[in-house]
């Protein structure tokens, strides 16, 4: 019994310890910070204050002092949205409240405390525009709302990629994916940033490296739905960010909260609505589902969330390929009428130029069963007898190709090897 519970403390200690720090790693890249100086109305700085601000959604709170310039800093914030409350004797308790704090943000928030009594409060609302003063980086920030509310073939945030200056959505053709992603039916978001090339960039999510190996594109493209924001900065990094001279994509995944949440979704396309294409006679099929949904809530309220997602993808899909001219009866034993057949047989190759050539008239003499000699027409008018063949007048009298001729299946020379 002794060792049983031995064995389950080290078990326990080893997964607090992965926790922790996988929780750290994945932090550097995920989180923001707010910083700010505490004053008077007189803007005189205000030292010691109390100064504490909770997640609205997860009720996670942390709480400093002001230090002698009256600065307080707050760094490695999860995104979401917060309040603020400084306090301080003699002075009204001050509140700001609905602070969107998102990936990478770097806010400035300076509290300005008015005289008074703890009874009287000072209020805020906080939902404007933030101005970042603190970060050089540039680019910009897609939420859950636009994610969701735009059209996008496939439900792939890297679609979204082009909305930014100076991105090229398009790739250039030459880029090839080390594997499909997510479905075979979304890209790999090679795209071209401030002119870099379209394997310079890096796909981060949840602070994780999520790569190709070879390529550079998006090995992870996470389900639509459960996507929180993502940044794409394009310009100026941060120190932490290094080995990429094109862009960085940085893409958080939500998070359970002290409510449950979720969605369910169904998107349909087929073609019962497509036009015949102009230079086909039907309709390519076309069937595919998309499906799934996430949830999350609390597992400790205050202390432990939880949040899954699913997403599901079936395709059936034809290609059209247009009239089609297939071989005849015919032409697939080989007769092809007079005329069909033009050109002349080539030379016989030298050992310098091509060594691994074919000897094409000493190929088709030994299959035919008489001479044919380099420069003599397949076929040629008034050539349609085995005799004028034998004379050398033709290789195919008639137009007719016999099935000793004929290429075989698992040969790779042209048709008449």
């Amino acid at each position: 019994m002794r060792e049983n519970r031995g064995c389950f403390r080290l078990l326990y200690l080893i997964v607090s310890i992965l926790f922790t720090f996988s929780a750290i790693v994945a932090r550097a890249d995920v989180t923001g910070s707010i910083t700010g100086v505490v004053r008077d109305s007189a803007q005189a700085v205000v030292a010691g204050a109390k100064v504490q601000i909770t997640n609205v959604q997860t009720n996670f709170s942390e709480v400093t002092t002001s230090a002698a310039d009256g600065s307080y800093h707050f760094l490695a914030l999860p995104a979401g949205t917060y309040r603020i409350t400084a306090t301080t004797a003699g002075f009204k308790p001050y509140t700001a409240t609905d602070i969107t704090l998102q990936v990478n943000d770097q806010l400035r928030i300076d509290i300005t405390l008015q005289v008074g009594t703890v009874k009287e409060e000072v209020s805020v609302s906080a939902s404007s525009v933030h101005v970042e003063t603190e970060s050089t980086q540039m680019g910009d920030v897609i939420d859950s709302k636009k994610m969701l509310s735009l059209p996008l073939n496939g439900r792939s945030y890297l679609d979204l990629l082009g909305l930014q200056a100076g991105v090229a959505p398009d790739t250039a053709g030459t880029i090839g994916g080390d594997r499909p992603v997510s479905g075979y039916i979304q890209n790999a978001g090679n795209i071209s940033v401030n002119g870099q090339r379209e394997t310079a960039n890096a796909f981060l999510v949840n602070g994780g490296d999520v790569s190709e190996g070879r390529n550079m594109g998006a090995g992870l493209v996470p389900n639509l739905d459960s996507v929180e924001e993502f940044r794409l900065i394009t310009n100026s990094f941060d120190a932490e960010y290094g080995k990429f001279s094109g862009a960085v994509m940085n893409a958080i995944t939500k998070s359970g909260t002290n409510s449950f949440h979720g969605d369910a979704f169904e998107f349909l396309r087929n073609d019962k609505l497509d036009a015949v294409s102009y230079f086909s006679t039907n309709k390519s099929e076309l069937r595919r589902h998309q499906f799934g949904g996430v949830m999350g809530g609390p597992f400790w309220k205050d202390k432990l969330f939880w949040f899954t997602d699913y997403q599901g993808t079936r395709q059936v899909s034809g290609a059209e390929t247009g009239i089609e001219f297939l071989p005849t009866a015919d032409q697939r034993q080989g007769n092809f009428g007079a005329g069909a057949l033009t050109g002349n047989v080539d030379g016989a190759p030298s050992a310098t130029p091509c060594p691994t050539c074919v000897d094409w008239p000493a190929r088709l003499s030994q299959r035919l069963g008489y001479t044919v000699t380099s420069g003599e027409p397949y076929w040629t008018k008034g050539c349609n007898t085995l005799q004028n063949a034998q004379a050398g007048m033709c290789v195919f009298p008639g137009g007719v190709i016999p099935q000793t001729g004929v290429r075989k299946p698992a040969s790779c020379q042209p048709w008449i090897g």
